[in-house]
């Protein structure tokens, strides 16, 4: 049961010191109540304090106690939202807990008195407040000054708090983002027991507290151990997920780059293309008809082409395609691609096909490149079957010996000199990820090489 406290000393200790720990939860969240709201709380949590008091209640149980109190009553008052009015009571309690921890035992160390003194002397405890009041004041002052609040902090950390929120008098009616609410919670949380333990021990060292009134409190505290943990492992799944939103977000980043890439080479090809159409327009007009149609010809080739990349339904290996067929044609490699189904249900990522299409292009376009032929061509088929997705790059090129021809895919090798070789050494990791198989073969013409992967 705690002491009691009498009339004089609840509305000169218990309603001022409600009201500055209401003043300060509002102000480390960059609220600023009506003066009337901070009386209404000051007041109801007195009468809770004393109805709390007067009852059997063990030491430890009632701190619980006048803590969920002041949480609801702040709730009812300022009408913010229960998460906002939990965080506020939390700031609040622990910051006399802490007050209390640090000062008191200073206090008592100064003045020679001890706990139970100063607790049955009604004037000898309101004097012991002023401290407490002082440094609270000075604390809420400064917080004000120097705009020291959460709000502040995660807008200067650029987090996804809308700006009205940071607005005063205008928290209650927007969206407090609830990702932060449990990680502030758990730092409250642990700071105030440890410093509920700390007044703890200074009161049990007075004789105040019965063992049997420690081993309560012992419990309370083990039993908030426990939330902190689960609140921890919540924590760290939030922080998870959060990894994961920053991984997609990676990735989107880097699809946008590519489909900004992709729409650069559409509008430069439909620009060509007023061009291809004025020439042809000026070679009928002009009588040169079987001109037209070969030039016709010519750009339907390459118009075909492009459509085939529509085919994949996936924007990202098409803008990558796009791009390779610009690379062969600055070398005078003709890239044709076939693709004859879509690539939406593939298991691999698009990041795990660009990497595959991507090293076994380079690796043909370097092998035709070496070649002296006056065309050089480059084949890529796409294709699906019932059991899963093959990828098949034929390209011109010198004959690759038997003998080696299933050491290309190991790291570090390669058939060309001052080359790391490991281009092809990664398509064959990926694609035994997805318990797939590549192939190559080689003649004095062709080489090919195939992979295939299996539906999932």
């Amino acid at each position: 049961m705690l002491d009691h406290m009498s009339i004089l000393q609840l509305l000169l200790v218990s309603l001022p010191e409600a009201v500055l720990l209401a003043a300060l939860g509002f102000t480390l969240i960059n609220f600023q109540p009506h003066l009337r709201q901070l009386l209404l709380i000051g007041i109801f949590q007195t009468f809770a304090s004393y109805i709390v008091r007067a009852s059997k209640l063990s030491f430890g149980l009632h701190t619980i106690l006048l803590l969920l109190v002041f949480i609801l009553i702040i709730h009812l008052v300022t009408h913010l939202k229960v998460f906002v009015s939990s965080l506020v009571g939390l700031l609040g309690f622990t910051t006399i807990a802490l007050i209390e921890a640090l000062y008191v035992p200073q206090l008592l160390k100064i003045t020679g008195y001890t706990i139970a003194e100063i607790l049955n002397h009604p004037i000898m405890r309101i004097y012991f407040f002023i401290p407490e009041t002082g440094l609270l004041l000075m604390i809420i002052l400064l917080c004000r000054h120097f705009n020291i609040n959460i709000m502040s902090y995660l807008e200067r950390k650029k987090t996804q708090v809308s700006v009205a929120l940071m607005k005063k008098n205008n928290f209650g009616n927007n969206n407090f983002n609830k990702e932060y609410f449990l990680p502030i919670t758990l730092i409250l949380l642990s700071i105030c027991l440890l410093a509920m333990l700390s007044n703890t021990f200074v009161f049990f060292r007075s004789v105040l507290l019965k063992d049997s009134f420690i081993n309560i409190f012992s419990t309370f505290i083990v039993l908030g151990i426990t939330v902190l943990i689960c609140l921890l492992v919540i924590i760290l799944k939030n922080i998870a997920g959060m990894i994961d939103i920053q991984h997609k977000a990676k990735k989107t980043k880097k699809t946008l780059s590519l489909i900004e890439e992709l729409v650069y080479t559409i509008r430069k090809k439909r620009h060509d293309f007023n061009h291809h159409l004025q020439a042809v327009y000026g070679l009928l007009e002009t009588g040169f008809q079987l001109e037209a149609r070969d030039y016709i010809r010519k750009i339907f080739s390459h118009i075909s082409t492009h459509e085939e990349l529509i085919k994949t339904d996936t924007p990202e290996v098409s803008a990558m395609l796009y791009t390779k067929i610009g690379l062969a044609k600055k070398n005078n490699i003709n890239l044709e691609i076939i693709i004859e189904n879509s690539l939406k249900d593939l298991p691999l990522s698009f990041e795990e096909t660009n990497s595959i299409l991507g090293n076994l292009i380079d690796n043909a376009m370097e092998a035709t490149n070496i070649i002296n032929v006056e065309k050089r061509n480059i084949t890529i088929e796409l294709t699906r079957n019932s059991e899963g997705f093959c990828f098949e790059v034929t390209n011109q090129g010198k004959l690759i010996k038997p003998e080696i021809i299933n050491e290309i895919f190991k790291p570090q090798f390669s058939t060309k000199e001052g080359r790391p070789g490991l281009g092809l050494s990664i398509v064959e990791e990926i694609v035994k990820q997805y318990n797939g198989t590549i192939t190559a073969f080689s003649n004095n013409k062709n080489t090919t090489l195939s992979i295939f992967i299996p539906k999932r």
